[in-house]
């Protein structure tokens, strides 16, 4: 039986050994590529990840360039940004965050430290050197229960924009569809309210839209569009 020499035996070594390198997973290697991993992490797409409710634009460019608008405004600076919500609630983006990943995704004791890290060194390599001001969100929006005059041509883009991110033929929850949910659920689960109308925005894994994320007329829209 003729023998492969010994040089052709290495190469085909190194081939396979190559090939099953190649078929394995990259696993980010820096705190840096594991905080952007993290940011988008849908937990085996069962719950939402910070890119889909969050952008990484900055605020003059998210309106025109980000690909969906979810309900949260965007985290481009959010590492230097002076102060949460409308009375300091959050010390930090990273106090935000926790609130976040133990609310609306779920994670039972939040962010581990170290995935804490990452995700600041993600959110920080996006800073930008502008210390922001305190953004002030409103935290109670009205729900309204009157849904005349809304335009579903309109709507039919709005969901698209404001709601693909979760809600697409590839994403996380059920795609909407025209003629879909009751009026008043579509309304209700946007602002946040319950079956009895009462403000409860952590009662599931939705994050609710404040009027300056969407307002009344857009969400008309998309309910003459998917309403029923």
């Amino acid at each position: 039986m003729n023998r492969l020499p010994p040089l052709v035996v290495l190469l085909l070594t190194l081939g396979y050994a190559l090939a099953e390198d190649s078929e394995k997973p990259v696993v980010p290697d820096t705190a840096l590529e594991r905080g952007k991993k993290l940011f988008a992490d849908t937990q085996g797409d069962d719950y939402p990840s910070c890119a889909q409710c969050h952008s990484v634009l900055p605020e003059d460019k998210e309106l025109k360039g980000a690909k969906y608008l979810g309900p949260a405004g965007t985290l481009h600076g959010s590492a230097r940004r002076a102060g949460w919500r409308n009375k300091d609630t959050y010390k930090d983006v990273i106090d935000a965050a926790q609130y976040c990943a133990k609310t609306w995704q779920e994670r039972r004791h939040g962010l581990k430290a170290a995935q804490q890290a990452d995700l600041r060194a993600y959110l920080e390599s996006i800073a930008g050197k502008k210390v922001l001001p305190k953004r002030k969100v409103e935290r109670k929006p009205k729900l309204i229960t009157k849904f005349d005059g809304g335009d579903a041509v309109r709507g039919k883009k709005l969901v698209v924009r404001h709601c693909g991110a979760c809600h697409g033929p590839d994403h996380i929850s059920f795609e909407i569809k025209a003629n879909h949910k009751k009026k008043l659920l579509v309304a209700r689960k946007v602002r946040g309210y319950d079956k009895k109308l009462k403000f409860k925005p952590q009662g599931g894994t939705m994050s609710y839209y404040t009027i300056d994320r969407l307002s009344d007329k857009d969400l008309r829209d998309i309910i003459a569009y998917c309403g029923k």
